[in-house]
């Protein structure tokens, strides 16, 4: 422990401040919970792609979740030429790629490319990143190119047992994970010290910060799942009911009528602006590219768990450069380099030993190995029935306007 971290809650973690305890052993039922979304995906055959190189590739995903070298390394701030993976990949294939921190949310990022697909066209993507109870929908609406798995054979060997066989595409014929997370707190220790605001160990502490100085995701199941956890309700989508979800809403709005904003990955500007004192945040974007008295603490409630997923949309131009991606990042050593930095839970085989490689300390991380009392706190409540979700929906809408 760093001297920074006295009087701080031993489960807040920074990019180089870990937990101690037991390490690699809760990794696997972890990823076995992760898997969302309940629909199957269309049969459907496709000819094997040409196996032509082609670029630019053009690759969406969010803020903070690639590897990182030099002085973007430092700053946690993607820039062109970055991300050593990116740049052995283009050196490998001889093909350029275009990577963009496009995606601030599924539905926000969705709706720039619905347009596309209703009419039949291109997005102009050849590969994005899509939390899975969103890329289940785009599966099942046909907006997704089946890949070729004689193209992946990284992918089909090393995908870890418990990400197979999800419902929606249980032959990855559609997906393969990028990699899987939680949602928690994050707070910022000057801030709360500053305010004589003791360190958030529970959801409920939240509600004593002033609501103009923290933030709510605009997924919103991640937020309406956090809430009914700190309201004593259990986050199952089969036993979660309509007045559950409105119960959530009454109690999230003063806190909207107080000045409390709900974003996406952009809370990390706003950690870095000192707009925000605590939020509800994804797991590994603080410790990654956040300030040194930025913390992710798992609540003492539990967590959100969820898997994002790598898709080809239709019409791809650069299906099988997309393809090569997908297999390069499943090598094992390629995932150990992005999880290492990114702090997420890799769905690829066998990176535990290469992780530790690269940092020793991370043995002892649970944002890269959840420990079994972590993931005993863990819930999924990502595959929700339409009527469900209508609902949700619908309260968000109101509570946040978007």
């Amino acid at each position: 422990m760093t001297d920074r971290m006295t009087g701080l809650t031993e489960t807040a973690l920074t990019r180089r401040t870990f937990l101690q305890g037991s390490a690699l052993v809760g990794v696997g039922a972890f990823i076995a919970a992760c898997t969302g979304g309940s629909t199957p995906a269309p049969a459907s055959d496709a000819a094997p792609t040409p196996k032509t190189i082609t670029g630019p590739l053009k690759f969406a995903n969010w803020t903070a979740y690639i590897d990182l070298a030099g002085a973007a390394g430092e700053e946690g701030a993607y820039e062109p030429g970055s991300s050593p993976t990116l740049e052995s990949f283009k050196t490998e294939y001889n093909v350029d790629v275009d990577y963009e921190e496009k995606i601030d949310g599924n539905s926000s990022f969705v709706e720039t490319i619905k347009p596309a697909f209703v009419g039949g066209l291109a997005t102009g993507w050849d590969l994005i990143v899509l939390t899975d109870w969103m890329a289940s929908k785009l599966v099942e609406n046909g907006w997704v190119e089946r890949i070729d798995q004689d193209n992946v054979p990284n992918c089909k060997a090393n995908l870890r047992d418990a990400l197979r066989n999800a419902a929606w595409d249980p032959n990855n014929d559609y997906h393969y994970p990028w990699q899987s997370g939680m949602t928690g707190i994050g707070y910022n220790a000057t801030a709360f010290a500053d305010n004589n605001l003791p360190a958030p160990t529970k959801l409920a502490d939240l509600w004593n910060v002033p609501a103009d100085k923290l933030t709510m995701l605009d997924e919103a199941r991640d937020t309406f799942g956090l809430t009914l956890l700190k309201l004593g309700i259990e986050p199952d989508p089969a036993t979660v009911t309509a007045d559950d979800l409105q119960k959530v809403a009454d109690d999230i709005q003063p806190l909207v009528d107080g000045g409390l904003r709900f974003t996406g990955n952009s809370y990390l500007q706003d950690f870095g602006q000192k707009k925000v004192w605590a939020a509800y945040v994804w797991s590994g974007d603080l410790a990654s590219s956040a300030g040194p008295d930025d913390f992710f603490v798992f609540p003492e409630e539990g967590t959100m768990i969820w898997t994002d997923n790598m898709l080809i949309p239709k019409g791809a131009a650069n299906k099988y450069t997309a393809e090569l991606m997908m297999n390069y990042v499943y090598d094992v050593q390629i995932a150990a380099q992005v999880a290492a930095y990114v702090y997420y839970v890799s769905p690829v085989k066998g990176t535990a030993d290469a992780i530790l490689e690269l940092d020793p300390d991370a043995a002892t991380n649970d944002l890269l190995f959840p420990s079994d009392p972590v993931v005993a706190k863990q819930r999924n409540f990502q595959s929700l029935s339409t009527e469900l979700e209508d609902k949700m929906n619908e309260l968000f809408a109101t509570l946040s306007g978007l």
